[in-house]
């Protein structure tokens, strides 16, 4: 499976340092969408290894967190890298008592300690972001840093209006995979969990992120931000194919549209 993964982003097993790392994040983040779309559609989402792999890489119906980042963990780990899994509370700059509900995964590599994350949509940093305090430009420009307080307690920040923004907060006690079991309840079910109640798909190329959030579609580039108005299921669906590289049949499709999109226009 992990050969095969491999296989589909024009990779080998032969990934060595961080600089491969990189490049694998980057065609991973420009292949695999983050989306919703499952989410919304009710359907029963398995975290299990090889639903995830058939679900994302085969099906290319899109995943959020606890898909992308438990297969980027799995490759990692097969590939020798010394990774730990972790849950963080996402916070988006506010002092609010956030349920856990974001993986990602940390890499020990030279004695060093990294972030590394494929599943964070439209922010979601395209490098390793080495701990702690270290500025590091990835995508866009957008500098991220890991932020460590007088509690040790850490954020995943990015500089935005010229301030650091706290997009997750963490902290470094072990989590299982039956936390995320829990988690991921929780963000799939929960009548008040944001991927139940809102269309959120993303996919970040090397120029340019595409992002759709209800009926608001984006094309983001370093220097300028297009607005794209979707006036109907046919531009819909050519967006989720060409741009999104999303795979709904079109009942899917016509249900998302008129639940998100449609409706959105016409409020």
């Amino acid at each position: 499976m992990i050969s095969e993964y491999l296989k589909v982003l024009g990779f080998t097993e032969d990934i060595k340092d961080l600089e491969d790392i990189e490049k694998l994040m980057k065609k991973h983040v420009s292949t695999f969408a983050f989306s919703s779309m499952s989410v919304v559609l009710k359907d029963e989402i398995s975290l299990e290894l090889g639903e995830v792999y058939k679900k994302v890489v085969l099906h290319k119906r899109g995943a959020y967190c606890f898909e992308h980042n438990k297969i980027f963990y799995e490759v990692l780990k097969h590939l020798g890298f010394d990774v730990e899994y972790h849950i963080a509370r996402v916070v988006n700059n506010r002092e609010v008592e956030a349920p856990l509900t974001h993986r990602f995964t940390i890499l020990n590599y030279e004695n060093e300690r990294y972030l590394v994350d494929v599943g964070f949509g439209y922010y979601c940093p395209v490098k390793p972001i080495k701990f702690v305090n270290v500025q590091t430009e990835a995508q866009l420009g957008y500098v991220y840093r890991v932020h460590q307080d007088k509690n040790n307690n850490y954020a995943l920040q990015v500089i935005h209006h010229d301030k650091w923004f706290t997009f997750y907060t963490f902290d470094l006690r072990a989590c299982y995979e039956v936390d995320f079991e829990l988690a991921h309840f929780y963000s799939h079910k929960h009548s008040d969990a944001v991927f139940v109640n809102n269309l959120v798909v993303s996919r970040i190329m090397d120029e340019c992120i595409y992002s759709l959030r209800n009926a608001g579609y984006q094309k983001v580039y370093r220097d300028r931000t297009e607005n794209i108005h979707i006036e109907s299921l046919e531009q819909f669906s050519k967006v989720l194919e060409e741009e999104l590289n999303l795979c709904f049949d079109i009942d899917e499709r016509k249900d998302i549209y008129e639940k998100f999109i449609h409706q959105g226009i016409n409020k």
